[in-house]
Formats: structure tokens, C-alpha cells, sequence
């Protein structure tokens, strides 16, 4: 079983390869309420993670956000592929 750090990096790597930005920022500062997730920014794909979330919930929010998109022609963890399926047949 992988740790939470190892399924960071593995989601991390997938976001990459869809040319989708991550940042971690403290999202407790911002003038207006913020929540992690994933937005488009001057045409860009970008997830924002609150730095003060758990890792397994930046995790989460990586898988949630990735099953979105369109992964059949690049590497994917199988524990991600594994995730993904099961969440589509619910």
C-alpha cells in the first residue's frame, strides 16, 4: 500500500503530464472566500491547494479532479485507474 506522500507525487505527475499547474497556497489569507480545486487562469489549467488542508485531502481533491479528464493515452498509476473506474461506477 502506497503512502499518502507517494499518491501526492503520483497525482502530481499525472496533473504534469495534462499540463495542469498545481500550486499550494494559504488560501486563509485571500481577500475572498477561496476553496481548493481546480480552476482555469489566463487560459491555463490550475488546481490551487490550501497548504493548510491534509495531504490525503490535497490527494482527493488531485483524484476528484482528474477523473475529469482524458487519461487514456498517457502513464497513469493503476491505483489511480483503479480509483477512477470505481468512482465512474457508482
Amino acid at each position: 500500500m502506497l503512502d499518502v506522500k507517494s499518491r501526492l507525487e503520483d497525482l502530481k505527475s499525472v496533473a504534469e503530464k495534462l499540463a495542469i499547474e498545481i500550486e499550494i497556497v494559504n488560501l486563509n489569507n485571500q481577500e475572498f472566500q477561496m476553496q481548493s480545486g481546480y480552476c482555469k487562469m489566463n487560459g491555463k489549467n490550475l488546481i490551487l491547494l490550501d497548504k493548510n488542508i491534509s495531504l490525503q485531502e490535497q490527494s482527493e481533491i488531485l483524484l476528484h479532479t482528474l477523473k475529469n479528464f482524458d487519461l487514456e493515452d498517457i502513464y497513469v498509476a493503476s491505483w489511480i485507474r483503479e480509483f477512477i473506474e470505481l468512482e465512474g461506477n457508482k
